[in-house]
């Protein structure tokens, strides 16, 4: 299926408390908000969160301060009609202005019990802008009532060489895979960092479904490298994860790929 109403219907099958977290690089938080106004202009109510830090410089959305949660259930309540697209964070990060501090992943799991007819975006951790992370042992920070974490991966790394340039800490992306820097990254070193023991999958939920999302499938050569990385991802045939998602974020252009072997 080729359409942005793909989303829709994924995230309409969560059960309640909705709560959703992303994670990774390669357009996280456009995804993030992308999905926020998509679902508010389908008349569903969404509200966006951080547990990280979050650019204070953003224009696509209204950040709400919360200090408890309390004031954030009046916050909420005052707001959610709107059907605009709102970010709940702590305030601004005394250290850079430039930055939102995030609210504890806990409030996350309680105002997500008092709004159930709400969809909680929740982004997860920070990837400085890069389309691929090495995750430190406590990231990412995933609440405890996430339904659905969807993993981020811009297809644009494939090629890259391993450095800052084009990975957030490409130190810990040699310790998990062994690879040295300047290493030209492959499908393979990805598919080590998403499944890895501290990668990206290490703080999802027991509980919860994980749908992968490949992004910047800007051509053909893009597409045949989703697709690849896409099987790559289904055949290890992991207990969370049904289906991955690639396309275009720019373009909002989305295919769903499923694993045809739980199928049959």
């Amino acid at each position: 299926m080729n359409t942005p109403l793909i989303w829709k219907e994924i995230l309409q099958e969560l059960p309640s408390p909705a709560v959703v977290t992303l994670i990774g690089g390669g357009g996280k938080t456009g995804l993030l908000y992308y999905l926020v106004n998509h679902l508010n202009s389908l008349g569903i109510r969404a509200v966006a969160a951080t547990t990280t830090k979050l650019s204070a410089l953003r224009r696509d959305s209204r950040f709400i301060e919360i200090h408890s949660i309390t004031e954030g259930c009046e916050l909420l309540r005052n707001r959610i009609e709107e059907q605009a697209a709102v970010t709940l964070v702590y305030g601004k990060d005394h250290n850079n202005p430039e930055k939102m501090m995030g609210i504890p992943r806990e409030w996350v799991d309680q105002l997500a019990q008092q709004f159930p007819q709400s969809i909680f975006l929740v982004e997860g951790d920070g990837s400085a802008g890069r389309s691929l992370k090495g995750h430190l042992s406590h990231e990412p920070v995933i609440p405890a009532s996430t339904r659905l974490v969807i993993p981020v991966i811009g297809i644009d790394i494939l090629g890259a060489p391993l450095n800052s340039h084009f990975v957030h800490r490409p130190e810990r992306v040699t310790q998990m895979t062994g690879a040295p820097a300047e290493t030209v990254i492959t499908t393979e070193m990805v598919l080590q960092l998403l499944f890895h023991s501290e990668g990206y999958l290490s703080q999802c939920p027991p509980n919860s479904q994980v749908l992968p999302f490949i992004n910047k499938v800007e051509d053909s050569l893009g597409f045949r490298q989703a697709q690849q990385l896409a099987e790559g991802i289904l055949s290890r045939q992991h207990a969370q994860i049904q289906n991955v998602v690639v396309g275009s974020l720019a373009r909002q252009e989305f295919f769903r790929v499923m694993d045809t072997r739980r199928i049959l």
